[in-house]
C-alpha cells in the first residue's frame, strides 16, 4: 500500500502537464485517469466493468453516485471514468499549494460547503451554474466517507439535491467488495484482485422537487445495495477461481 501511495502521487504530478489542455476543453479528470492507469498497471488488481456504455450515452451534465470504500477505489474510478466528468470539493481546498494546480486542472468546482436542509442555497446553485456551463459530470461519493465494513453508510443528500436542483439524471455506479483481497483493518493484501464495477440505468430527475428527496435515496441506495450484494458474491467467486489458477501455475 507504501507503494501504491507512491504511485497515486507520482501520477498526479505527471498528470499536471498532461491535464492543461484538458482544463480548456473542459474535459475534467479524464486526461488524469489516463496517467493514472499507466502508472498503476503494476497494480494486480483487475476490475471488470460493466455497462460502461450508459455513462459515455448520457451527454451534458449528471450526477455520478458511487459507494465508497477505499483508496483502491482510484482504480475503479480509473477503468470507469466517463468524459468530461469530475469533482466536487471545500473552497479551501483550493489554496493547498500543489494539489490546486492539478485539482484545477480536472476541472474541479470549489463551493463552500453545502447546506444540511433539502432546498436551494448558494454552494448547490454555484455547482450546478458550472456544471451547466462546462457541460460536466459530477462524481459523488453519497456515504461521505469512506468505510471497511461490509454493505452501505446511509447516504447524504447532497448529491441528490444537486440533481433535482439541476433536473439533471443520476447514474449509480456500485463496486464490488474488496474484502476477498484487500482488508486494511486485518492488514492484508491478497494479490491477484478482482473487483465488478456495474453501471446502473440512469434514474431521471425531470419534474422531482426536494419535497422527493427521500423517497430518491432511499430508491437509489436499495438499487444499488442489492447490485453490491449481488456482485460481491460474484466477485468473490472469481478471486478464489483466480487465485486457484495462480498458485496451480
Amino acid at each position: 500500500m507504501v507503494l501504491y501511495y507512491a504511485t497515486v502521487v507520482i501520477a498526479a504530478t505527471l498528470a499536471i502537464p498532461i491535464s492543461f489542455p484538458s482544463y480548456f476543453f473542459y474535459k475534467g479528470g479524464s486526461w488524469s485517469f489516463n496517467v493514472f492507469n499507466l502508472c498503476a498497471s503494476w497494480v494486480d488488481v483487475s476490475v471488470e466493468v460493466r455497462n460502461k456504455e450508459i455513462l459515455d450515452s448520457v451527454k451534458g451534465p449528471a450526477v455520478v453516485v458511487v459507494n465508497h470504500q477505499s483508496s483502491l477505489d482510484i482504480i475503479a474510478m480509473g477503468k470507469c471514468w466517463p468524459d468530461k466528468c469530475t469533482v466536487i470539493m471545500k473552497d479551501s481546498l483550493k489554496w493547498v499549494p500543489g494539489f490546486n494546480l492539478s485539482a484545477i486542472l480536472c476541472n474541479t468546482i470549489f463551493v463552500k460547503r453545502f447546506s444540511k436542509h433539502d432546498g436551494p442555497n448558494p454552494a448547490l446553485e454555484q455547482a450546478v451554474e458550472a456544471m451547466r456551463k462546462k457541460g460536466l459530470k459530477i462524481w459523488i461519493f453519497p456515504e461521505g466517507t469512506r468505510h471497511h465494513s461490509h454493505g452501505f453508510l446511509p447516504f447524504k443528500k447532497g448529491a441528490f439535491n444537486m440533481a433535482i436542483c439541476a433536473q439533471i439524471p443520476i447514474i449509480p455506479v456500485v463496486i464490488s467488495d474488496y474484502a476477498p483481497f484487500y482488508s486494511r483493518s486485518n492488514k492484508y493484501f491478497r494479490w491477484p484482485g478482482y473487483a465488478i464495477a456495474q453501471v446502473l440505468k440512469p434514474v431521471p430527475t425531470e419534474g422531482l422537487t426536494y419535497e422527493d428527496i427521500p423517497k430518491l435515496v432511499e430508491n437509489v441506495r436499495d438499487q444499488m445495495l442489492e447490485e453490491y450484494e449481488k456482485i460481491s458474491l460474484e466477485a468473490a467467486r472469481r478471486h478464489e477461481i483466480k487465485n486457484g489458477e495462480a498458485k496451480s501455475e
